[in-house]
């Protein structure tokens, strides 16, 4: 993860702006398909993800977390999220973001699977 960013910096672009959001991370159709729902908003932040859904750019409690459930749209994660914009926010256009860190997770499964 920390490699990702910096080859993003020493790539030109441009600084990004992180902050920590409480949300819901879950997979969805279309593009970005793993997205977080910043709780007490109706703002959608969209993770730069692989678009096969392998989950590589998530941190590793995420994954550790959300693999087992089998199928990732069968669950969702609630927690903390340390996302970095990669472009300003727009009003009505949803942000592309990276996530670096996350804590205080909880799995809430669809499927009625154990948590």
């Amino acid at each position: 993860m920390i490699a990702s960013l910096l080859a993003l910096t020493l790539a030109g672009s441009p600084p990004m702006l992180c902050r920590t959001v409480h949300g819901r991370l879950f997979a969805s159709n279309g593009n970005p398909a793993i997205r977080i729902w910043v709780v007490g908003t109706k703002r959608i932040l969209g993770i730069d993800a692989d678009e096969d859904l392998l989950l590589d750019r998530l941190p590793a409690n995420v994954r550790k977390l959300w693999a087992p459930t089998g199928n990732l749209f069968n669950a969702s994660i609630y927690g903390d999220f340390r996302v970095c914009a990669r472009k300003p926010q727009r009003p009505g256009v949803m942000q592309r973001v990276i996530v670096t860190r996350a804590g205080r997770l909880r799995l809430d499964r669809y499927d009625g699977g154990p948590p």
